[in-house]
C-alpha cells in the first residue's frame, strides 16, 4: 500500500493558525514569569491570555484565504 502524501497548506490563514499554540505558551510562560517578578500573581493576569487569544483568532479570520489547500 503506498502512503498518500500529505500535502502542507502555506496560506496566510494556515500560517497564522499555526502560531496559536506557541504564542498561548509563551504568554503563559510570561504570565508565569510577571507572577514571580511582580505584586501581581498569575491568577491576576490570566485574562491577558484571552485577549491574546482573541488577537491571534481575529488576525486568522482576517488574512486572506487565497491558496488555502484543505476543507
Amino acid at each position: 500500500m503506498a502512503d498518500a502524501q500529505k500535502t502542507v497548506c502555506r496560506c496566510p490563514r494556515c500560517r497564522v493558525h499555526g502560531l496559536l499554540g506557541p504564542i498561548v505558551l509563551i504568554t503563559v510562560g510570561a504570565l508565569f514569569l510577571a507572577g514571580q517578578y511582580s505584586r501581581y500573581g498569575f491568577f491576576d493576569l490570566w485574562p491577558i491570555l484571552l485577549i491574546v487569544i482573541g488577537g491571534v483568532l481575529v488576525a486568522q479570520s482576517l488574512v486572506s484565504h487565497e491558496g488555502h489547500t484543505g476543507s
